[in-house]
């Protein structure tokens, strides 16, 4: 594994992003509409392959988003895919899915991913995302 740890700064465009290998945990907190998408979420897919070769018995996905653009979505789809391939080896994941008090937009799409995914999705309503 070349890194470790991963981590990329909030932007009024682009969320936090910390990827830690030795916790096997993933966290994303923020808003993203980033204005180039697969250049910004290339760099999580390079650290995940990585990350999957020998993934930790128990990897903890952190999403704190207030909202997501198209091309986002389509990435958090890609990464919860990958992540999918784990939980089907036996390995655990869990998604804890943050939304603001009222925010029913964000809690339906965590909704909807976890109807495409077998893992395991806990909901978490909480007063301030960040």
């Amino acid at each position: 594994m070349t890194t470790k740890r991963f981590h990329l700064d909030r932007t009024e465009t682009s969320p936090q992003i910390d990827l830690d290998l030795d916790n096997g945990v993933m966290e994303f907190v923020g808003r993203s509409l980033p204005h180039n998408s697969e250049q910004f979420y290339s760099r999580v897919y390079r650290w995940l392959e990585e990350y999957l070769e020998a993934p930790r018995e128990e990897t903890t996905v952190n999403m704190r988003l207030d909202y997501l653009d198209t091309s986002s979505s389509k990435h958090l789809y890609n990464i919860f895919q990958k992540l999918d391939a784990v939980n089907e080896r036996g390995q655990h994941v869990l998604v804890n899915w943050h939304f603001e008090t009222g925010d029913e937009e964000m809690a339906e799409t965590g909704k909807d991913y976890e109807s495409l995914f077998r893992l395991d999705f806990k909901f978490v309503e909480v007063q301030d995302l960040f």
